[in-house]
């Protein structure tokens, strides 16, 4: 069992590089098309947001993830249906997923089999399936669901670390973003007041 975070590594993972481990991954479905300016100007939204969802399909997605980045919108019943279809896309590989509801998954082997080979075989059948279903919905549901008028992170992540007494009223957003970027910070940051801060610092979705 494997556990990584749904961060999108943007590099395209060729079919062929599939087939030469022996696994499925690539056959059939919804293929990876080249970038597409005219994607990009088919968007109708507006909105904080826009931005992101251009830049995902000027990146050149699939004609299935296209449809559902248009909108400027993802819903929860596409994100399922997006999650539905990399499961397909991983069994026909002996390959299963469990989606955290907090971001994050783990893939599984369904023999429950796991070779000391079993990242560099998986790994590549997981990037294809995701450039095929989810490169981008995943990304921008989470992120959207958390910041929906993409505030400032600095300015909500500090006001919701004062609310829940982590810090005081003389840390600053300075501070934060120096922390941040060192990786280190002055309060406990594996709390579970500071996990609710980094998921859902407004206090949207998520239940502490």
């Amino acid at each position: 069992m494997r556990r990584r975070e749904h961060g999108r590594v943007m590099a395209v993972i060729a079919c062929a590089a599939v087939v030469s481990l022996g696994l499925a991954g690539c056959t059939g479905g919804q293929q990876r098309r080249a970038a597409s300016t005219s994607d990009a100007r088919s968007l109708t939204a507006t909105g904080p947001w826009v931005d992101e969802f251009r830049d995902a399909l000027q990146h050149g997605v699939s004609s299935y993830e296209a449809a559902i980045l248009r909108d400027g919108e993802i819903t929860p019943a596409e994100l399922e249906d997006a999650h539905h279809h990399v499961r397909q896309c991983l069994g026909e590989s002996g390959l299963d997923i469990a989606y955290a509801t907090d971001g994050g998954f783990e893939l599984e082997s369904r023999d429950g089999k796991y070779p000391d080979d079993f990242f560099e075989r998986s790994d590549p059948v997981l990037r294809a399936c995701e450039e095929r279903y989810d490169q981008y919905v995943t990304m921008l549901f989470e992120e959207t669901r958390r910041n929906p008028q993409k505030q400032d992170e600095a300015a909500i992540t500090v006001r919701c670390l004062q609310k829940a007494g982590l810090v005081g009223k003389d840390y600053s957003e300075r501070k934060w973003r120096a922390e941040y970027d060192a990786g280190v910070f002055s309060f406990p940051e594996y709390d579970v007041a500071a996990k609710q801060c980094q998921l859902d610092p407004l206090g949207l979705w998520r239940t502490p």
